[in-house]
């Protein structure tokens, strides 16, 4: 994520580049051991530096193809968005499958244990009890 970064900051400067700003004079000014970078000329007592040259403008070729980089990187970061969504929204639907689950284990335990309580159970409701003790012991395990 972080070269994805680095390559869209890289490209963003290249196209500021390219835009063709005016560019403001600099002064680099020596005072002692100290170097200051400023707007104004260099007060009296201080010895100017020579500013580096500016940048030559990127040819076309070399703005289109920046261009073309930051267009991938922007597809790629929104697929990576895409899909970091849907892994999310997978994990919250098992986790809520999961709550589900359990709270339906726990709701037929609960009727299991109120039809054992139970002594005289007819048949339909032995039945019944052995219909939930399987359902319970495939769906949640052993009782």
């Amino acid at each position: 994520m972080k070269v994805l970064t680095y390559r869209i900051a890289a490209t963003l400067l290249t196209l500021a580049l390219a835009s063709g700003l005016a560019q403001a004079e600099i002064y680099k000014c020596r005072q002692g051991e100290r170097i200051a970078y400023q707007s104004q000329p260099c007060p009296a007592g201080s010895q100017p530096l020579t500013a580096p040259e500016p940048l030559p403008a990127p040819s076309a070729y070399a703005v289109e193809e920046a261009r073309g980089r930051a267009k991938n990187d922007i597809a790629e970061a929104e697929a990576l968005r895409k899909r970091e969504e849907k892994s999310a929204a997978t994990r919250e639907k098992a986790r809520a499958a999961a709550g589900k689950q359990e709270s339906d284990c726990a709701h037929l335990l609960d009727k299991i244990n109120q039809a054992e309580a139970k002594t005289d159970l007819s048949k339909t409701r032995k039945k019944t009890l052995k219909s939930d003790q399987r359902k319970y012991r495939k769906e949640c395990g052993p009782l």
